[in-house]
């Protein structure tokens, strides 16, 4: 029927006045909870127990920075957006062996959210990376455009890809996702027009007047259309690169009135999708 306020005088309580119903479970609070680090095992094949962890960063994880032991509760999760809850079973120099208790996946049904966005300047790609990967997006191209003024070169790109892939990692493990999005090598707008899916919707941000407001066209196209999103660099895209995107199918569309920094509007733009079209 709804629980009596208890005065403060009356429960020789603090401020501010806390009920019987709260007081008769002080006993019990805080509720004990167990944390379940996770760890990412992209080979792990699940139905085979006990996982075997070789990772070297992973292993010195558990090992040194954590102090995990035998009988410690984690959480695994590998390439093929599968997570399983597990229990250590040894841990030693070369590698850390879990038991596999119970198996879940998740992320396999839903449409693909493709980002492919020109690298800013100042190393800030990896914090569109870290971000856009929270938020859901299951494949990253850097994107070279006529205007973009960070290319990666060939000779640079092993360790580039090393260095993103390992943000990418700890921003799913963060998260809680099961999947880690994939990274292609730098591509130039051309070719990535080229291998556009016909069925998916392909948003083509732009400061031009004549864009049509982002919103307006998630709400047109449904759930479950593979989405791309493309990004330009300061500067904006050239007129003559908007104009191949349309013959291509993309759509232009616009943020808004304000004009954003490239890290903002592929978050920004990323969130609309989620928002939108995902949830």
């Amino acid at each position: 029927m709804g629980e009596r306020v208890v005065r403060n005088d009356e429960a020789g309580g603090s401020i501010p006045p806390r009920s019987t119903l709260s007081r008769r479970k002080a006993d019990n609070f805080p509720p004990k909870v167990v944390t379940m680090y996770r760890f990412y095992c992209p080979e792990a094949d699940f139905s085979k127990s006990p996982v075997v962890i070789t990772d070297t960063h992973e292993i010195h994880h558990i090992k040194d920075v954590l102090r995990l032991k035998k009988g410690s509760l984690v959480q695994i999760f590998n390439a093929k957006s599968e997570q399983a809850d597990a229990v250590i079973e040894q841990v030693n120099e070369a590698a850390v062996l879990v038991h596999v208790k119970t198996v879940q996946k998740s992320e396999g049904t839903k449409a693909k959210i493709i980002l492919a966005c020109a690298p800013p300047k100042k190393g800030k790609f990896e914090f569109i990376i870290e971000k856009c990967t929270e938020l859901g997006v299951d494949e990253i191209i850097p994107l070279k455009t006529k205007r973009t003024e960070v290319v990666f070169k060939d000779d640079q790109w092993p360790g580039k890809l090393k260095r993103f892939e390992a943000v990418a990692v700890n921003a799913a493990k963060q998260s809680k996702r099961t999947k880690v999005p994939h990274i292609y090598p730098m591509t130039s707008l051309p070719q990535v027009l080229k291998t556009l899916d016909p069925d998916a919707v392909h948003l083509f941000p732009s400061l031009h007047n004549h864009s049509k407001h982002i919103a307006d066209v998630l709400l047109k196209a449904g759930k479950q259309k593979p989405v791309t999103i493309f990004i330009g660099p300061e500067g904006d895209f050239t007129p003559d690169e908007l104009d191949s995107a349309v013959k291509h199918g993309c759509v232009p569309v616009s943020l808004g009135e304000s004009v954003l920094k490239v890290e903002t509007a592929a978050i920004v733009t990323v969130a609309l999708v989620k928002f939108l079209c995902r949830n």
